[in-house]
């Protein structure tokens, strides 16, 4: 018997199936095909935006700043304008990883090198990469990840901070930069491998 599709298997097996919403539901996790471009033209985290008809929160490109750094937007930052996702599969925490939560950047890569050897540790996702997963998953699925929590990306500033991007609410995605010292309860790291 041919069985076309996991949804038409899972009927027939009585629900005996594991695949990808049966692994993002037991792991945490989800399965993600990334693009570093579409028809039009590479696909960095300010055309993907815009492709996809918004997601960022319009406050993102009005300024960011205080009183050690300068104001800098996402506008002119390489990250934003010109970074890409490399093409592949990933398999992503849809959430940071708890003990991740409330630690310097330092600590969290401290915590992801626990977590595995070299070859197969988990690590941090790039601003694009991040930013990629979570609107395409919002437009398929209609959810918000990281609608209270920060993903902190390994993807720097041009004033040499480290992009953190979430709380992704109804005006779209924050973005924000911290330095390595920086750490809260929000803060963490939804590692990848």
């Amino acid at each position: 018997m041919e069985i076309a599709g996991l949804d038409a298997a899972s009927r027939v097996l009585g629900g005996a199936v594991l695949g990808p919403p049966e692994i993002a539901a037991a792991l945490g996790a989800m399965l993600v095909l990334r693009l570093p471009r579409d028809v039009e033209g590479p696909l960095t985290m300010l055309r993907l935006a815009e492709r996809l008809g918004g997601g960022l929160d319009p406050k993102v490109h009005t300024g960011v700043g205080y009183l050690l750094r300068d104001e800098w937007t996402i506008d002119d930052q390489p990250f934003a304008a010109a970074e890409t996702c490399p093409a592949g599969w990933r398999l992503v925490r849809r959430e940071p990883l708890a003990a991740t939560l409330n630690r310097t950047y330092r600590d969290q890569d401290t915590v992801l090198a626990a977590a595995g050897s070299n070859a197969s540790a988990p690590h941090r996702r790039s601003a694009v990469e991040i930013a990629f997963d979570t609107l395409c998953w919002q437009r398929v699925h209609g959810e918000r990840l990281l609608g209270s929590h920060w993903d902190w990306s390994r993807s720097e500033t041009t004033d040499r901070g480290y992009v953190a991007i979430g709380e992704f609410g109804p005006q779209g995605l924050r973005i924000a930069a911290y330095s390595t010292g920086v750490r809260f309860g929000t803060l963490g790291v939804c590692p990848q491998r």
